[in-house]
């Protein structure tokens, strides 16, 4: 990880996503995803962003807990924060970009009908989605495991995402 912000985005993402922040940017990966959900976040993020960020490392200066810092992040910070915080989660899961303010309509007593809007940021954000490993399935039309897989019991989920099932 090239930045401090990186490596403070991906700590978070492992601490949004449960899902462990070497599994999130294995040592050595070619995969552009992590940098693309970094750089979509910040740009799209603009100021709440850093606000994240910020929250984020102060929480974690202090010594925090997970849950505490997940209210920090979800309730202490308002809503801006806490939206940004959803979308950065379902770009990692879904390889897609849901705007917070599309995804804040949403939470309301008339939400907008139909499904949120969205972004898929790549192709490969897509097939490489944290949905398709926890589900311990694959994106329709790609895999990446060899020709009769399916005849075998799949791994543990704990070895896709690096924590306990």
């Amino acid at each position: 990880m090239a930045s401090d912000s990186m490596s403070q985005f991906v700590n978070l993402s492992a601490l949004l996503t449960g899902i462990s922040a070497d599994k999130l940017v294995p040592p050595l990966s070619p995969s552009p995803v992590p940098q693309l959900i970094f750089t979509t976040a910040q740009q799209r993020g603009g100021a709440t962003f850093v606000t994240l960020l910020g929250v984020y490392a102060d929480a974690v200066a202090q010594g925090r807990t997970d849950a505490q810092i997940a209210a920090a992040v979800f309730s202490d910070n308002g809503a801006d924060v806490c939206y940004l915080a959803r979308s950065i989660m379902l770009a990692w899961y879904l390889g897609s970009w849901y705007d917070p303010k599309v995804l804040q309509a949403y939470n309301s007593a008339t939400p907008p009908p139909g499904p949120p809007a969205s972004t898929v940021l790549s192709s490969e954000a897509y097939t490489q989605g944290w949905a398709w490993n926890v589900a311990q399935a694959h994106a329709m039309g790609y895999s990446n495991y060899t020709f009769g897989y399916w005849g075998k019991p799949p791994p543990a989920l704990s070895d896709f995402t690096g924590a306990a099932s």
